[in-house]
């Protein structure tokens, strides 16, 4: 049987959560039981175009993702979403308020998109040593977290490991 926290996906979510043991209790589900798994979430990822052909590494993915949006840990925008929701999306995330981390509706052009609103958001975190990450899911979506660089680099890391993308949300 497969040792949940030696996963690249573990990883993640550990890190992403802090620790959160209800994130983890659910990935680590996801993770040693991936088809019961998929059967408890089914709604979830059929919402998402995921059937239970997919690799389990995609429906693992597809888990922590889910486990750590029902946390707060990250958030989901559409592609075309308005800068209001977008900055709404990441100021009600938990790593946002933990770090008191400002967004001012100033900074940002409305018409530009999700990439540039993350690159000056990028800019106006530097001083306090984070940025926006975003982990791909293969969708138009765009789905942040705040992030410290010597995060990012593990997060990185871990996410290649286990075939998949976590990088800086302005490159996505």
């Amino acid at each position: 049987m497969e040792k949940p926290y030696d996963n690249p996906i573990y990883k993640i979510a550990s890190k992403l959560s802090g620790e959160d043991e209800n994130v983890l209790s659910d990935v680590c589900e996801c993770i040693v039981n991936t088809s019961d798994y998929f059967n408890s979430h089914k709604e979830d990822y059929e919402n998402r175009g995921i059937n239970y052909e997919c690799k389990n590494e995609i429906i693992q993915w597809i888990g922590m993702v889910d486990s750590l949006l029902r946390n707060g840990y990250i958030c989901e925008c559409d592609y075309a979403e308005e800068l209001d929701d977008v900055l709404a999306c990441l100021g009600d995330l938990n790593g946002v308020k933990r770090h008191s981390l400002p967004l001012e509706q100033c900074w940002f052009d409305e018409r530009d998109e999700i990439t540039d609103w993350c690159e000056i958001i990028d800019q106006k975190w530097n001083p306090q040593g984070m940025c926006v990450a975003a982990i791909d899911i293969d969708s138009d979506s765009y789905v942040m977290f705040p992030c410290s660089p010597d995060h990012l680099d593990a997060l990185f890391g871990y996410a290649n490991e286990a075939g998949f993308l976590i990088d800086q949300a302005y490159r996505m």
